[in-house]
């Protein structure tokens, strides 16, 4: 497991530094550098020598422009980037290359979306990004096909969250026709709503992943009603401690925060499983993560500022709105 994250003279962080734990959730407001944490961790995935080495800026997860697209604008000529990691609390590099071998990531753009797609002639552990979101979607929906028994228990996950599930079937011409299932039948996959579909993804990663690894996801609410969202934050504390993989993931919803700290007070989760960083940027444009420490009981010390304001901004409208009519 990845314990600890440091970057110095990182896109806009001069210095930050997290540990995650089982469950990691970062929050803060757009552009506050939560995706590049999850970038520095990607960028080393695809650079084989590690942060010691040449780091490639042009690669499966991550397509940059080079160094200079990485450094942020603070930092002087001479100044360094460093990307630094501990797993279980060591950098042994070799357990550390192991780690980020293992590493999967959930992008934001996700979704089946086409009636159908081309079979592939196998299946693969590892989903591309560098050659277009069509020949990932059209990886993942082979995926479907040939792993039949991940797919069936994708499928039972699906359910539990949107109440929809899904089959994948070849058909003539070596293609793939993706499903969605209810008990009203069986619809195409191109034409069922965006929630169920971005989920196929985000699940079929979180399923092949080894136990043990690290699995990072952008924003799993995409698409999704919030009893929806409060459901998939339960299924992924489930699995995480079922399959002891470690999930880090970026998050605007409230939902899925809500339900992660129901699940502390209801001793389904532990403190020590969940770690929550908030992120800020500055007047001058440096960003910074705080952590913020959650209770036994499921609350949170010192709240969690600008998270939930908008709804209680909305209701002061609202109230006062009613009052102006009275």
């Amino acid at each position: 497991m990845i314990t600890n994250i440091t970057l110095e003279n990182f896109k806009c962080f001069r210095h930050v530094s997290i540990n995650p734990k089982l469950l990691t959730v970062l929050i803060g407001p757009n552009g506050t550098g939560k995706s590049s944490i999850l970038q520095a961790l990607l960028l080393l995935k695809q650079s084989p020598g590690g942060p010691s080495q040449r780091l490639v800026y042009q690669g499966e997860f991550v397509d940059l422009i080079g160094r200079t697209e990485i450094a942020p604008n603070f930092v002087q000529e001479s100044s360094g980037i460093s990307l630094s990691f501990q797993v279980n609390g060591r950098q042994d590099n070799e357990e550390v290359r192991r780690t980020f071998d293992e590493l999967r990531f959930v992008p934001a753009v996700r979704g089946l979306i086409r009636p159908n797609y081309d079979l592939g002639d196998r299946d693969a552990d590892y989903l591309s990004l560098r050659q277009g979101y069509d020949a990932h979607e059209a990886q993942l929906a082979t995926n479907l096909v040939y792993r039949n028994k991940d797919a069936d228990k994708l499928s039972k996950m699906m359910v539990r969250v949107t109440g929809v599930g899904l089959k994948a079937d070849p058909v003539r011409g070596r293609k793939v026709e993706v499903k969605s299932k209810n008990k009203e039948g069986e619809v195409n996959i191109a034409g069922e709503g965006f929630g169920t579909s971005s989920l196929i993804l985000l699940l079929h990663q979180l399923i092949i992943a080894d136990n043990g690894a690290t699995v990072l996801i952008e924003e799993p609410e995409i698409h999704l009603h919030p009893k929806a969202q409060a459901d998939l934050a339960e299924v992924l504390a489930e699995m995480a401690k079922a399959e002891d993989k470690q999930i880090i993931m970026t998050t605007h919803s409230e939902h899925i925060l809500s339900r992660l700290l129901t699940l502390v007070a209801e001793k389904n989760l532990s403190p020590d499983q969940l770690a929550i960083y908030s992120f800020q940027k500055d007047g001058k444009g440096e960003c910074s993560a705080s952590e913020i420490e959650v209770t036994e009981l499921g609350q949170v010390t010192g709240g969690l500022t600008g998270f939930f304001d908008a709804n209680l901004d909305e209701m002061d409208r609202y109230v006062k709105a009613l009052q102006n009519q009275s």
